[in-house]
């Protein structure tokens, strides 16, 4: 696991790179390598920062052949590297090296990009082709990893696993992107391509990129989310086991890493993270786990962790956090989230990853188990839509929902007040935006207040690429795989594990249990009021009932209490001077009256006043003076 940077210019020009590779110091503290040469009129820098996990005293980067004339800059873990170098092997190929760093560099020489579909893992990388004068990046296809990538004035190119790295290259202007605002404030984060900034392309989970000799072509997909799930053959039994088998494989898989190099456990005590505990601990012998209590107790689930622990005779290790140490963190975290994202959940990850790292270098984690099989209450409020449709107008306007805005605002985890609330003002629509609204910060009318200049753009995520199928909770989950899972989820891991030199490995994302997973209609993912069917059976017998059947909790925290208390003398200035207003993207009012009501209660704006807590930190931080205001 490490950060890659580089870039390619017309002129002779080193000094970025070292600024560049120091902002991603974090993501590799182990060693730094930089590749420098010349093709033709072009002058090629590749970068690398190295946490050293497997081939620890072998696999230095930026690797080249023995010709020089393919070279790779690369961040992440193949699982099936092994596998891939027999068949290299086999076709005449030798190698130098342990590791799986050669092992792709050798691969997608033979097989083009064609071949990087068969890479199953985590990983972003840059491959320099000298004689097609061609730059080709990639990312695997759930988005673990990152990448983004910038023009420059000359033609050339410039790319970083992280945004504030490309900018330390000083090519490439800052200003904000008024569609990345609009993207940010409606979905917590910046859908791809697009970032937070206008001139920075994301590269989308599951493409490559080719830059040419001074052209740059579109993103192309070589993996999408597959189509039309057909009935199996096999009894669900046999489903069950074959699932349970593929999880176990793969956990050892991802087990895998040079001797003094432990590995540890990412532990919830839900049913993903148990799953994953209960397969490591199997094939790993005496392992650490790691988690995470809070305060609040609607919001706690240290109870189920040490339960799960205790039954695995797993060490646990585990940390509360609260009002007593939240400011102790936030501005530490924040820092190092890169590209604005407004999940507050990144704040309890990132004191998760600083525990973990302090006994360890990898983890396994459970990420992925609620897209995959259906595990978000949402996706059951779908099914209530269609109910609450058939109910006539005056009975849903003037009895319902009139009861319901009599609550006051209640601040527990998912409280009743809260669901009912977002259901009924975010119900009525076709189903992919219905979702996005529910799972969304700022509502799309209130987003036209808050971002005046963003008025009548949609937010990307509405036009998220998704299979055709009549199963619509497979589109639904297909859409949270290709939005909410890569730009939130795995983008929140990713940037607080990194921040410590932590390597988070989330087997559940693995290809075969991916390909198991959209293989399967959604009967086995969701039946009436049960989530995640196929995986509880499978863990039947290995997890504890009691872990099974308990009812879903997500890594929230009591943001709403917190804004109102120990967080509040933060949110009022920034709706007070924040250079952000500076701008004229977004209208201060709007957040002024959001503050106002929600300090009283009236409305529930903790997720759109965490969003701009978050973008203004940000901005102070990161924002270049050279940048002219609104775009």
């Amino acid at each position: 696991m490490c950060g890659i940077a580089g870039f390619i210019e017309r002129r002779a020009n080193p000094e970025p790179l070292p600024r560049m590779l120091a902002r991603l110091a974090h993501r590799g503290p182990d060693g730094e390598g930089a590749w420098l040469r010349q093709s033709g009129a072009w002058h090629v820098a590749l970068g690398h920062r190295r946490l050293a996990i497997i081939d620890v005293a072998g696999s230095p980067q930026p690797m080249e052949t023995e010709s020089g004339a393919v070279a790779l800059t690369y961040n992440g873990e193949v699982y099936n590297f092994v596998a891939l170098r027999a068949a290299l092997e086999r076709a005449g190929r030798t190698f130098r090296t342990q590791g799986d760093t050669e092992v792709i560099l050798q691969h997608v020489e033979q097989h083009g990009v064609a071949g990087i579909a068969a890479l199953d893992g985590m990983f972003a990388f840059a491959l320099w082709d000298a004689a097609a004068r061609r730059l080709t990046l990639a990312r695997d296809r759930a988005g673990i990893k990152p990448l983004y990538y910038a023009e420059l004035a000359d033609g050339g190119i410039v790319f970083s696993s992280e945004l504030t790295s490309l900018l330390a290259h000083g090519g490439v202007r800052s200003e904000l992107s008024v569609e990345g605002l609009a993207s940010y404030f409606f979905s917590d984060y910046v859908h791809p391509p697009g970032t937070i900034v206008r001139a920075v392309r994301k590269l989308p989970p599951g493409h490559t990129v080719v830059w040419e000799d001074g052209r740059l072509g579109a993103p192309q997909a070589y993996w999408q989310v597959p189509g039309p799930a057909a009935p199996p053959a096999r009894t669900e039994d046999a489903l069950a086991a074959e699932l349970w088998d593929t999880l176990g494989r793969v956990v050892k898989e991802q087990l895998v890493s040079d001797v003094d190099v432990p590995v540890g456990i990412f532990l919830s005590g839900g049913i993903d993270s148990s799953c994953v505990a209960t397969l490591a601990a199997a094939a790993g012998g005496r392992m650490k786990a790691f988690s995470i209590g809070f305060q609040n107790a609607t919001f706690d689930e240290s109870a189920y962790a040490k339960q799960v622990a205790a039954g695995l005779n797993v060490e646990l290790v585990s940390e509360t956090l609260g009002e007593h140490n939240l400011l102790d963190v936030l501005d530490v975290a924040l820092d190092k989230l890169d590209e604005p994202m407004a999940d507050p959940s990144f704040l309890p990850t990132f004191l998760l990853s600083k525990l973990a790292a302090q006994h360890v270098k990898v983890v396994v984690g459970g990420d992925g188990g609620d897209e995959l099989w259906g595990g978000y209450p949402t996706y059951r409020a779908h099914g209530y839509a269609a109910l609450y449709a058939r109910l006539p107008a005056f009975v849903r306007k003037g009895v319902i929902e009139r009861a319901i805005g009599w609550l006051p605002l209640d601040d527990r985890y998912q409280s009743l007040e809260w669901k009912l609330r977002r259901f009924t003002e975010r119900w009525d629509d076709d189903p992919v935006t219905r979702h996005l609204r529910w799972m969304s910060s700022v509502d799309l009318p209130e987003l036209s207040r808050a971002l005046p200049t963003a008025r009548g753009l949609r937010p990307a995520t509405l036009d998220a690429r998704l299979p055709q199928t009549d199963d619509q909770l497979q589109r639904i989950l297909a859409l949270d795989f290709t939005t909410y899972l890569p730009g939130s989820v795995l983008a929140k891991v990713d940037r607080a594990s990194m921040a410590h030199g932590l390597e988070v490995r989330p087997p559940l994302l693995a290809n075969a249990v991916v390909d198991l997973a959209f293989s399967l209609p959604s009967q086995y993912k969701l039946r009436g009021k049960i989530g995640k069917v196929l995986l509880k059976r499978a863990a039947r017998g290995h997890v504890p009932d009691a872990i099974i059947d308990r009812p879903k909790k997500g890594f929230g925290i009591p943001l709403g209490t917190w804004l109102r208390g120990p967080l509040r003398e933060r949110i009022e200035s920034v709706v007070g001077p924040s250079p952000l207003w500076e701008t004229g993207l977004l209208d201060r009012a709007v957040f002024a009256g959001w503050n106002r009501e929600h300090q009283a209660k009236e409305r529930d704006h903790g997720k759109a006043l965490w969003a701009l807590l978050v973008l203004d930190h940000w901005f102070r931080r990161h924002y270049s003076a050279s940048a002219s205001g609104a775009p």
